[in-house]
């Protein structure tokens, strides 16, 4: 299964990282993201590649609580609709509810349980991808960004019970300590962040039921959409991930994600696209963001995208854009393969 997050958490290390004075493009292009893309509230970045992005930005931050650092450039349309509509809810209760219900469409790689026990309701993250591993800058920056939006629908400070993280300890644990306001423990069996539910359950300031109702339908409709894309996703991300391989045939593509060769085709043909299409747009796009790289030569861009020959990548840059890659790059030469 191949998953896929918001670009508005991409926008929120973007921010971070530009305040430190880092080149942040230049690190999308490295992770093989479209900074462009940012601008797009709609737009959608492969799981694996937002994971090659928080681990690059964690080392170019020299932060190991860079996570932290990046959930408080939180906004409420980082959760695209689901941000307002949580803040628009009843209770702390009803707002995390809405984030269990409709938090596919902030990433469908993970997902939220709520759990009560006693007097108390757990908050638990969990990947969907079995073995999957994540940077702990971006479970840090999800964990992190649950307890602002709590604090910033009760318009005062509210404090977890205790926070419980899969990650190692960090040496800035104290930061993490003094953020959450409550107990951490690391190396635990899974990420939770615990509250007590007299605070979930007190009525919020900030209720609108108009507001709730709109940012509803919009929910509504952008999961309706994002399924009919998905399998579009799903076949742009493989190639991104197997492009450097040379093995994007169609038929190895349909087994990558589990589909027989003809469920693909008519899943794509369904979507109004072909293989050929997505394989010809994916090199395009991520020729372009490449060519901006100054540090790549050619020859290693045809191989990034999968071409046997640096002959094959200049004709097929030539049919997309009219010019030779040479000409869009940088660089005035190429070194050889």
């Amino acid at each position: 299964m191949v998953t896929s997050t918001l670009t508005s958490w991409a926008l929120l290390i973007h921010r971070a990282l530009s305040d430190r004075g880092i080149d942040c493009d230049a690190l999308f292009r490295r992770a093989g993201l479209d900074p462009a893309r940012m601008n797009d509230p709609n737009a959608r970045y492969p799981q694996t590649g937002m994971q090659r992005l928080w681990a690059l930005a964690t080392s170019a931050s020299g932060d190991e609580c860079f996570g932290l650092e990046v959930a408080q450039h939180w906004h409420p349309t980082t959760f695209h609709a689901l941000g307002y509509s949580a803040l628009a809810s009843e209770t702390l209760r009803d707002a995390l509810l809405r984030v269990v219900r409709y938090g596919r469409v902030v990433t469908t790689g993970a997902r939220v349980d709520l759990e009560q026990s006693g007097d108390e309701v757990a908050l638990r993250l969990l990947g969907l991808l079995p073995g999957a591993e994540f940077v702990p800058a971006s479970v840090d920056a999800g964990v992190a960004t649950v307890v602002i939006l709590c604090r910033a629908g009760r318009g005062e400070p509210i404090d977890p019970v205790r926070v419980s993280l899969v990650r190692a300890e960090p040496g800035c644990s104290s930061r993490l300590r003094t953020f959450f306001g409550c107990p951490v423990e690391y190396g635990a069996a899974e990420n939770r962040v615990v509250f007590r539910a007299s605070d979930l359950d007190a009525q919020l300031p900030t209720t609108n039921a108009v507001l709730l109702r709109v940012n509803e339908q919009v929910l509504t409709d952008y999961l309706a959409r994002l399924e009919r894309a998905e399998v579009t996703v799903q076949v742009q991300a493989k190639l991104i991930q197997l492009l450097p391989s040379g093995k994007v045939e169609e038929g190895f593509i349909a087994r990558a994600l589990n589909l027989s060769l003809r469920s693909l085709q008519r899943k794509l043909e369904e979507r109004g696209v072909t293989f050929r299409k997505l394989l010809d747009d994916t090199r395009q796009q991520l020729a372009e963001q490449y060519l901006k790289d100054s540090t790549l030569s050619v020859s290693e861009i045809a191989y990034l995208l999968g071409f046997a020959e640096v002959s094959s990548f200049s004709r097929a840059f030539k049919r997309w854009t009219g010019r030779a890659p040479r000409a869009a790059s940088p660089l005035k030469s190429a070194p050889p393969p």
